[in-house]
């Protein structure tokens, strides 16, 4: 008899195995994406588990891609869009501010003579010189955005494009070349990204991005800077903030 109920034991196992699954899914669920997670001592006594079968099943949901781990931060429901507010901040900056850890990767850099387009982008004379710098973009190490940037190469003398890798190019402008960087005009499109960008971007063919041109202007009224990002848009949105116009104003009186 007791041979007989030894096997029963088994499914028992499982079926506690996929109740704390089923628990978990509930409670990402409940949170929504890029929620951290209670800690792993909480979750194992609210749970009634022990903690070395919670991290197993924290473990399996993290190569299901529904979680991710972040070492000294915690466990975070993974797929939260990062929202962009519309001010003139860096890349880099911006991660910052989010608590993220920015890096980029220089992909390619070249000095070029500008044709007609981006001279009238840069307000250059056709064929004068600019840098064109290609950076991958990350935040904790996960690819956010593909970024081709040019800058007037007169306004930066002895401006080393290596050293992007490692800085924030406006804090360079800034700190370097005493340029105050004052506004930016930004265009923002719908797009899909080619097997290439895709690839760099670690998602899958065509997937759906945002594509963002920048021009960015100097205190002194100069423009420096076009670019032209890539974000994912999987895991990046813009978010603005606009103002009804006060009753009374110009474009009521005349409005017929």
């Amino acid at each position: 008899m007791d041979k007989a109920e030894k096997p029963a034991d088994k499914p028992d196992r499982a079926q506690k195995r996929d109740m704390l699954k089923q628990n978990l899914l509930g409670l990402i669920q409940q949170n929504g994406e890029g929620v951290r997670l209670p800690s792993e001592r909480e979750l194992s006594e609210r749970l009634g588990v022990a903690r070395e079968t919670l991290r197993r099943s924290l473990r399996e949901l993290e190569k299901d891609g529904l979680l991710q781990r972040k070492q000294g931060a915690g466990t975070f429901v993974s797929g939260q869009a990062l929202v962009k507010q519309f001010q003139l901040i860096s890349f880099s900056e911006d991660m910052r501010e989010r608590g993220l850890t920015p890096s980029s990767e220089v992909l390619s850099t070249r000095i070029v003579k500008v044709g007609a387009k981006l001279a009238q982008k840069l307000k250059m004379v056709p064929g004068a010189p600019a840098y064109e710098i290609r950076r991958l973009r990350f935040a904790n190490d996960e690819p956010m955005a593909l970024e081709t940037v040019f800058l007037v190469k007169d306004a930066l003398p002895d401006f080393d494009p290596s050293l992007l890798a490692t800085h924030s190019l406006y804090e360079l402008i800034e700190r370097n070349y005493n340029l105050h960087i004052k506004s930016a005009t930004q265009q923002i499109h719908a797009t899909v990204l080619n097997e290439d960008e895709a690839d760099l971007l670690d998602v899958a063919p065509f997937s759906p991005a945002l594509l963002v041109e920048r021009q960015v202007t100097t205190s002194n009224g100069q423009i420096f800077e076009y670019g032209k990002s890539l974000y994912r848009a999987d895991r990046y949105r813009f978010e603005v903030s606009v103002l009804r116009p006060a009753a009374g104003s110009d474009n009521d009186e005349a409005a017929p």
